[in-house]
């Protein structure tokens, strides 16, 4: 017998022999093995038989070494051959699999119509497959349906007719290709709830200040209630914007480093206390410092929006779990989807509760998703917690099971510790004007009117501009300007980030603070990293404490 060796080369396979290719009767001959996105299966064995065939060793070496698998069956779609690829494939023993009709591997209804696609093909030679390739679906021995393709082929041998099919698993490609369609699933629905939250903003600023006006004015005593019922629902409809921007990363964050053991800890009474005492909570948390850089605000907020749906799903009582952990991803193929490699501390918060389906999870991130009663919930708190996590450069898990519970990881990127030092938080005051001028960049008439009413009142002394090249060209005309707050989102060819950079070369006294119903890094331009903002609604207190601390800040840079 010629000695051969395998030459594989565009998925064409030869056996070659010292002088010339060789077939099993000594004939030119080769196989081509279909790839994935092939059409056909093309094998010719002339003068051998199929039990000839599957005993020689020079035909084995070929499917006995495939990655994917291949199966021969007969013209009544028995299994005559499967490779070790297959097996591992299916999870059969190859003993269960040779000698049962192929249908064995297929899901109802297709196990069922087999045998009639066969019939069919042997009466009128119609190919539905044979020839062709397609997308189908198998069965495992545990009962498993995965997506795969199937190239199939038909041969001959000396005493039979064959179905060559060679089998491609789909399952980790399927599963990619949901991933990325998940993913831009939810940045698309970002982008809308980040644009919508934007303008509503805007219309909240011009009902929260007209409300702080009207508050100002001597009302009988119904007028007062009424008036604080609509601030309360003023100040609800801010909180609801507010996370739609968390979900759409465009929230502003104040980050920096905290320790996350010790954030818990000081959580554990207003969490017993949100969630009722008929379920326990039990904390399990390092002894060690946990440091990450974080929004401690945005942090407590997620913990809270948790730890309250986890109170829904066991209405009838249970336990909630916290824990908190160091963990290390390593580069492994599967996780830079999930968690990206590095050091993390894992914030986990799990329930005993009601769980949730697949199909449930799949969606339970998306903004307005829930499967609370009508007014029990507004489908946000999952969506917020994503988002921030995204924002901050970590990274949200959900994992659930029906009558088991569900369970929420949190992984947050550590920082040095060493390098690090915690920060107290700052006091802040509300101090008035002082006559000081203040350029109010701002194209909405009403937002305008609003920012311009409170100023006043606060003992500022105001000049108006109703987009970036009037408000340049009255700073460049040498008026009086202390600061100017100037909207990030104008007409145009002029925007916040870029106005504030011109300010700056013209005028470089001139402080800035940009404000808007989106983050300070939502403009292209970013050309202030470090620009001052003032988030949109913003309140009477909140504009009074950021112009006077910009004013008050060392002239430098831009600001």
């Amino acid at each position: 017998m010629a000695r051969s060796i395998i030459k594989r080369m565009n998925r064409q396979v030869h056996l070659i022999g010292p002088n010339r290719s060789l077939g099993l009767d000594g004939t030119p001959t080769s196989v081509r093995l279909a790839d994935p996105i092939c059409s056909s299966v093309e094998l010719s064995w002339q003068g051998s038989t199929l039990k000839q065939l599957l005993s020689d060793p020079r035909f084995l070496v070929v499917p006995e070494t495939m990655v994917d698998g291949l199966i021969v069956i007969d013209t009544a779609g028995i299994i005559q051959y499967v490779n070790p690829a297959c097996i591992t494939l299916f999870g059969y023993a190859k003993e269960a699999m040779i000698g049962q009709n192929i249908s064995m591997l297929m899901p109802p209804p297709f196990s069922e119509q087999h045998d009639t696609y066969l019939a069919r093909h042997r009466d009128t030679g119609v190919k539905r497959i044979i020839g062709i390739g397609r997308q189908l679906q198998g069965m495992k021995a545990n009962g498993a349906i995965f997506p795969m393709y199937l190239s199939v082929g038909e041969t001959r041998t000396e005493d039979s007719d064959l179905f060559v099919g060679i089998i491609y698993d789909l399952t980790e490609k399927k599963r990619a290709e949901e991933t990325i369609l998940h993913h831009q699933k939810l940045d698309a629905i970002g982008q809308l709830s980040g644009g919508i939250a934007h303008d509503f903003n805007n219309i909240l600023s011009v009902i929260g200040g007209n409300l702080e006006m009207i508050a100002d004015i001597d009302l009988p005593r119904a007028a007062r209630r009424a008036l604080v019922r609509a601030q309360d629902a003023a100040t609800r409809a801010a909180r609801i914007t507010h996370r739609l921007l968390a979900f759409a990363r465009k929230q502003p964050l104040t980050k920096q480093p905290i320790d996350l053991a010790l954030a818990l800890r000081d959580m554990s009474e207003i969490l017993q206390r949100s969630i009722g005492e008929r379920i326990a909570v039990r904390m399990d948390l390092p002894k060690t410092s946990a440091i990450v850089e974080t929004d401690i605000d945005q942090f407590e907020t997620a913990i809270l929006n948790l730890a309250l749906n986890a109170r829904d799903a066991m209405p009838n009582g249970g336990t909630l779990v916290i824990e908190a952990e160091a963990v290390t991803y390593e580069d492994d193929l599967r996780t830079p989807a999930e968690v990206p490699p590095g050091d993390y501390i894992r914030v986990s918060v799990s329930d005993t509760g009601v769980g949730m389906s697949a199909e449930v999870c799949a969606r339970a991130v998306e903004p307005f998703f829930t499967t609370k009663e009508v007014g029990s919930g507004t489908g946000l708190g999952l969506s917020m917690v994503y988002g921030f996590m995204k924002q901050i450069g970590g990274h949200a898990r959900l994992y659930s099971e029906i009558d088991k519970g569900t369970r929420v990881s949190l992984f947050f990127p550590i920082i040095d510790s060493e390098t690090e030092e915690l920060r107290e938080p700052a006091e802040e005051i509300a101090p008035m004007g002082d006559g000081e001028f203040i350029l109010v960049v701002e194209d909405d008439p009403d937002v305008r009117l609003v920012t311009v009413s409170r100023l006043e009142g606060l003992g500022y002394k105001v000049r108006v501009a109703t987009d970036g090249a009037s408000a340049l060209e009255l700073v460049q005309s040498g008026a009086a300007i202390d600061l100017a707050l100037i909207d990030i989102v104008m007409p145009g060819q002029m925007d916040g980030h870029m106005l504030a950079h011109a300010i700056n070369q013209a005028a470089p006294q001139i402080k800035t603070v940009l404000t808007s119903g989106y983050s300070p890094h939502m403009a292209t331009s970013g050309l202030a990293h470090d620009q001052p903002f003032l988030q949109k609604p913003a309140s009477r207190i909140q504009l009074a404490k950021m112009v006077h601390q910009v004013l008050a800040a060392k002239a430098g840079g831009l600001n």
